[in-house]
């Protein structure tokens, strides 16, 4: 009978695992742009794997915010989940723009 209602319940976890992945993808980003900064014959590669990571990062970030709409009640407050999601976005976003500025 309480279905419905345990659907509009988040699973704490579930924000938590894709802030996780988030940072992954974002200490990666981290990486490869340390890579691509170093020089060397594979900038090119450094660049397309950042640009794949802003890609996944994105794809994570949508997730977040579709899941702040969607939940009745968030682990913390939906304004500071979408302030540190979007912070942790516009990271990688920079290091986007590192990529279009080098190429």
């Amino acid at each position: 009978m309480l279905n419905w209602f345990r659907a509009l319940l988040p699973r704490e976890d579930k924000f938590f695992d894709l802030f996780e992945r988030h940072s992954r993808i974002l200490v990666a980003g981290a990486e490869a742009l340390q890579k691509l900064l170093d020089g060397g014959e594979a900038v090119e590669r450094h660049c397309r794997k950042i640009v794949e990571l802003e890609d996944q990062a994105d794809v994570v970030t949508r997730e977040v915010l579709l899941a702040v709409r969607k939940s009745f009640i968030t682990p913390f407050d939906r304004g500071d989940i979408k302030d540190l999601i979007q912070s942790m976005d516009d990271a990688i976003d920079m290091m986007h723009k590192v990529v279009k500025m080098v190429r």
